[in-house]
């Protein structure tokens, strides 16, 4: 990541799933379902946001410390961000490969802005504003991995964009500390009719032509860096 990112960032020192905070503590009750390398990696979420709002940053790339950039990723993040009109809470820069997206506008020759109907399940590169971190701080039992709590964003009521064709992507060069589960879980088991119900605010608020354009263009071949880039990306979770 300093190779990469040369002296413009600052590392956050991660938390252990057995050590979290005790300002944290409430948000992970035991009984919980997630595995401790699972608490561990949505506490270092956590403890970023908060270190994000305590400095008075309006928003920031959130990075973890296994994904490859693109050249221009600094250029990128900043185009994206500059044509997002209104308050907004979360940016994806990871693991979208061909979900259906409705495009917004450019950001350089070959990425767009995006809106997602299904976000990507990944927090391995995210921009977050200052009212997302709040919205991601509030207070609750977590009982899913971070990432697919943000998947979940209308249960925050998170404003969430992307950028696609990623550029950013998880490398397969080394292996992650959180182990999967031994058995599939269907989160949506836990709540069917909120589920539904937030699915369905999804294609609402993306209206019957933007979702015809977003799976027109999902059903498209991808272009040759789309398909690097998907390609590049890793089979693990974010």
């Amino acid at each position: 990541m300093s190779e990469q990112l040369g002296g413009r960032f600052e590392r956050i020192e991660a938390v252990r799933g057995r050590a979290v905070p005790q300002r944290l503590a409430d948000n992970f009750k035991d009984p919980t379902p997630l595995l401790p390398g699972e608490i561990g990696c949505y506490a270092s979420h956590l403890v970023t946001a908060e270190t994000i709002l305590e400095r008075g940053i309006p928003y920031a790339a959130v990075l973890e410390d296994d994904v490859k950039l693109a050249d221009d990723f600094h250029k990128l993040v900043e185009d994206a961000v500059a044509q997002i009109d209104g308050e907004w809470d979360i940016l994806s820069l990871s693991g979208a490969k061909q979900h259906p997206h409705y495009k917004f506008a450019p950001v350089g020759p070959d990425h767009h802005l995006v809106h997602y109907l299904h976000f990507p399940k990944t927090t391995a590169a995210y921009v977050i504003s200052a009212s997302g971190c709040r919205k991601l701080l509030a207070t609750r039992r977590r009982t899913r991995p971070v990432d697919v709590d943000i998947r979940y964003g209308w249960e925050m009521d998170v404003n969430g964009y992307g950028v696609y064709p990623p550029p950013a992507w998880q490398t397969s060069e080394f292996a992650s500390s959180i182990p999967k589960a031994k058995k599939q879980r269907f989160y949506w088991r836990a709540d069917p009719l909120g589920y539904l119900m937030g699915r369905t605010m999804g294609v609402w608020k993306m209206g019957p032509v933007r979702l015809a354009r977003a799976y027109l263009q999902d059903m498209r071949p991808p272009k040759s860096s789309d398909a690097q880039s998907s390609a590049a990306q890793s089979p693990r979770r974010g």
